[in-house]
């Protein structure tokens, strides 16, 4: 039996992209026939032209990864009774306007066409209960969570302190995008150096657009702000991101919008005390771990970094509270449940 995966864009060590990656690799060890399929590949990467699908056996399943708009989108449309939809959300296109305009263009156009796989695809597969939720509501009858299965080996810290300085390092992985306020974690940052505690830095792990709107008001804001110890990393290699986390006082999560957000896990395995405003796919992949905010508040979310920082108790109990929480994605029970929806996904 031939079960394929097909997206818009096959991205080397982003969620969606990393996802495939496993998804392949099980469905290879069960037996299966499986490729990849793509419009866009990392030079990291291996995948098929997307339409070279079309040359496949009728009888061949599809999981297609929605995550954006694009042509791949339409294609897999004409297919949709041979998709199983696997949905990562899209980030609404109000968060790019003035930024990106064609960025919020794609996710526009993808958000509307989303609402026309329902009731044509076989099943739809959510990422989180926020992604369920959202397919639901536009009108998908069969679908199931299936979080997703992290590969947490491949971020093994080299026990190499990548700031030996003492200072308090405030964390936050993920990629500069305006959806990710990473403006509010800098207000948040300003308020707590200046009020709570001067020796400490702000590291924000992720890839960005150097000449891009964004990141450029970014910089700008540091600037006005004249702040110190604002570090943008860029995209870092899985080795060097196990080092960020190992050398994390905090993570800091001030997202209006995520389907999921890897990077938290990862912070609780590492235990690294969380700090995040639980809105959108944050509050349920937390799940009550950590110290959470239902509403931004610098000052509030500076206070709660300089309590996690002096009240040992409290440190010790927001990481035991997280470990549990972690253990809920376990690699391994999470294996079992993509197994165990992919067979009623296909009805064998």
């Amino acid at each position: 039996m031939r079960i394929h995966q097909m997206l818009p864009n096959y991205w080397y060590g982003d969620a969606i992209g990393n996802t495939v990656t496993q998804f392949k690799r099980l469905l290879n060890q069960w037996g299966y026939e499986s490729e990849i399929f793509a419009h866009k590949v990392h030079e990291k990467l291996s995948a098929r032209p997307y339409r070279e699908y079309a040359s496949e056996p009728d009888d061949s399943l599809l999981i297609y990864h929605y995550s954006t708009g694009s042509p791949v989108n339409e294609f897999a449309l004409e297919r949709a009774g041979d998709v199983i939809l696997m949905y990562h959300n899209i980030t609404p296109h109000r968060f790019f306007e003035g930024y990106d305009r064609e960025a919020a263009a794609w996710c526009r156009e993808g958000r509307e066409l989303l609402r026309k796989f329902a009731g044509k695809t076989r099943f739809a597969m959510a990422g989180s209960p926020y992604n369920e939720a959202e397919l639901k509501a536009l009108g998908f009858d069969n679908t199931a969570i299936v979080p997703y299965i992290i590969d947490y080996g491949r971020i093994k810290p080299s026990r190499r302190k990548v700031f030996g300085d003492g200072k308090t390092n405030i964390l936050f992985v993920g990629r500069v995008s305006p959806n990710k306020r990473h403006e509010d974690l800098i207000a948040i940052y300003r308020y707590y150096k200046e009020f709570i505690n001067q020796d400490s830095r702000l590291i924000l792990v992720g890839g960005y657009d150097s000449g891009g709107k964004y990141y450029t008001a970014l910089r700008n804001l540091v600037e006005v702000w004249d702040l110190e110890g604002v570090a943008f990393t860029g995209m870092v290699e899985d080795e060097e991101l196990g080092d960020y986390f190992a050398s994390a006082d905090v993570f800091l999560c001030a997202s209006r919008h995520e389907g999921f957000c890897i990077p938290l896990i990862e912070a609780m395995r590492f235990g690294v005390p969380v700090v995040a405003l639980a809105q959108t796919g944050v509050k349920d992949t937390m799940g009550g771990a950590g110290l959470l905010f239902d509403e931004y508040d610098p000052a509030a979310m500076a206070e709660a970094i300089g309590m996690l920082k002096e009240d040992g108790a409290l440190r010790e109990k927001v990481i035991a509270g997280q470990k549990q929480r972690a253990s809920d994605f376990d690699q391994a029970k999470l294996t079992e449940n993509f197994k165990a929806v992919l067979m009623k996904a296909i009805g064998g």
